[in-house]
């Protein structure tokens, strides 16, 4: 019985060990390797699954200048997102999934006062803030956190206007 406990624990930390030892590349999916080519500060598109944390649950952040080491403290509200696609500079779609949770602030409740506490089918537009870990922790954290951070500017029922549209595939031409 100990030997069998032993052996699982010895067998979890090789396959531990031998994943980690994999490279960013082989690890990463779509999700990872599409924010790992994102900028701060530039606009995002999302939709997918939502929930808003309650609107009791105000909380409280801070931002440091590295430069002066002043501190500005900023109240927000905000939800998670299982997101569906993800447009910004180029796109990704993909199944949802607790892999590709993504955060979305926003600071005034007025923004998303049509919307329910949690769904689908809405469009946000904000701008990237950042990353948990840093974008180290997005493209090496897979399941341990890295979660893009998004402040919202806007929601919408209907897709944006400026959506790009996915890459086709190239069907092969039937000649006559």
């Amino acid at each position: 019985m100990r030997g069998g406990w032993a052996a699982t624990l010895w067998l979890h930390l090789l396959t531990g060990i031998a994943f980690l030892s994999l490279g960013t590349e082989v690890r990463a999916n779509g999700f990872v390797r599409f924010f790992a080519n994102q900028k701060i500060g530039q606009e995002i598109i999302v939709t997918g699954g939502f929930r808003r944390f309650p609107d009791r649950d105000k909380r409280r952040y801070f931002v440091r200048d590295r430069q002066t080491g002043e501190v500005e403290y900023v109240e927000y509200y905000g939800m998670t997102m299982l997101p569906t696609l993800v447009v910004g500079n180029g796109t990704v779609s993909m199944k949802a999934s607790i892999m590709t949770r993504m955060l979305l602030f926003y600071s005034d409740r007025a923004l998303v006062k049509d919307i329910p506490l949690k769904g689908e089918s809405y469009w946000f537009t904000g701008t990237l803030i950042g990353y948990q870990y840093g974008t180290m922790g997005i493209t090496r954290g897979m399941g341990v956190g890295g979660d893009p951070y998004i402040l919202l500017r806007s929601v919408s029922a209907n897709p944006p206007d400026t959506l790009p549209l996915p890459p086709q595939k190239k069907e092969k031409e039937d000649a006559d």
